[in-house]
């Protein structure tokens, strides 16, 4: 009866879009709840998302509200669909692919380092913003049909544009020679003490030149135009994200704050690296945008760089080769002695370089290494002034860390 009075009214094209929607609507609302608030209870609003104490288990979305001395609310069942087919999409914000071009959330799928405490698994994650805010829900399917639902995105994160691109600093000290500029469109910033900051406030996430998530933290926050902040008494490359620090940040990068509005993304270990299509849905109603393809879950499992490299040429003519290794979990401790290996081994990969090729690669157990004076003739045909080297740890998840390279003069 549906398809023949749609298709009475309306080309087959559009009827066709329109019967989908109904039958995708109908998969989203599969039960109803009712129930009453006092008239005093004004938080809550259509769109939000609720559990009901002692009643049916589940998530449910407000879809209206009438107020009559009490509140009356009436609230669907909230299932993320599946089955439908959508074309690909890249980029960041959604074009008018969807059911309606009214939802055109800013998504953006991160895939961070180890920046706080947490299962190593719960570092990809998404943020998404739209005006008006409804809440988002996140699905993902390895193909362009069968999508799960993955999280509810609840609270519109704070997304921000890079007025001006942002150099390479200094990593380990508060940089207050440069400064990050930002368009924000929603919320505010705050400035924060030095030790507020050293404890994990203010951390932000900006895309770099590479692609890669940068970490930073910033003490100052000052509005110096209508939604556009001028961030200052920067903490650059944290979390490992030195290579991202190195890189820079170019003008119109995303800058996401890392609050509670940034949500895991809940990727087994069998997705790590696994690239899937997303899609954002608006929750209470049949708006989507996407897909966005992502791969996620590696950063947070790749080794750190080691630091603190050095060399010296002993009187025997060989090179004594030396470093330190950096931690993802549970490296921050001043108490212990040395931090905990990150991986059930140690082991670091070890190249000599001669204008950027390799010449030679060895690998090793310890954090040093001595490179035999024949091993240099034999490599560069006489001993050398200057001696370029590549280090990093390795893993099991990810074989090959994060480079380190130096230059010695010896």
């Amino acid at each position: 009866m549906i398809k023949q009075d749609l298709s009475a009214a309306m080309p087959e094209e559009t009827a066709l879009a329109a019967a989908e929607a109904l039958l995708r609507d109908n998969r989203v609302s599969r039960r109803t709840v009712r129930f009453s608030l006092s008239p005093g209870a004004l938080e809550l609003q259509p769109g939000d998302a609720v559990t009901i104490a002692d009643g049916p288990a589940g998530r449910f979305i407000v879809s209206s509200i009438e107020d009559e001395g009490q509140r009356r609310i009436e609230a669907r069942e909230f299932a993320v669909s599946g089955g439908a087919a959508w074309p690909q999409r890249t980029s960041e914000q959604n074009g008018g692919n969807g059911a309606s071009n009214l939802f055109a959330p800013v998504v953006h799928l991160l895939d961070l380092s180890c920046f706080e405490d947490g299962d190593v698994g719960s570092f990809a994650r998404g943020a998404a913003f739209a005006a008006p805010w409804k809440t988002i829900a996140l699905s993902s399917s390895a193909t362009t049909e069968g999508y799960r639902g993955r999280v509810l995105l609840e609270r519109p994160a704070r997304i921000g544009t890079t007025v001006a691109a942002l150099d390479p600093g200094v990593r380990g000290r508060f940089d207050w020679s440069q400064e990050l500029l930002i368009d924000l469109p929603f919320g505010e910033l705050a400035s924060a003490p030095a030790v507020a900051v050293l404890n994990g406030a203010n951390l932000t996430a900006a895309r770099s030149a590479g692609g890669i998530w940068e970490v930073l933290s910033f003490q100052r926050a000052e509005e110096i135009e209508s939604r556009r902040w001028r961030l200052t008494g920067l903490l650059r490359g944290l979390a490992g994200t030195d290579d991202a620090m190195r890189a820079g940040i170019p003008a119109g990068s995303p800058v996401v704050v890392l609050d509670e509005a940034v949500k895991p993304l809940g990727l087994g270990g069998g997705e790590v690296g696994l690239r899937l299509n997303w899609i954002a849905e608006a929750a209470g109603s049949t708006e989507m945008a996407g897909p966005y393809l992502f791969e996620g879950g590696m950063r947070a499992r790749t080794p750190l760089a080691p630091v603190h490299l050095r060399g010296l040429r002993s009187n025997a003519g060989d090179t004594s080769l030396s470093w330190a290794r950096c931690g993802r979990n549970d490296a921050d401790s001043w108490i212990g002695t040395d931090i905990p290996l990150d991986e059930p081994f140690e082991r670091y990969r070890v190249e000599i370089l001669a204008g950027g090729d390799v010449v030679r690669s060895v690998e090793t157990q310890e954090a040093s290494w001595t490179y035999p004076l024949a091993d240099e003739i034999a490599d560069f045909g006489a001993p050398q002034a200057t001696l370029t080297v590549r280090i990093r740890q390795m893993g099991t998840s990810i074989p090959l860390g994060i480079a380190a390279t130096a230059t010695f003069s010896l």
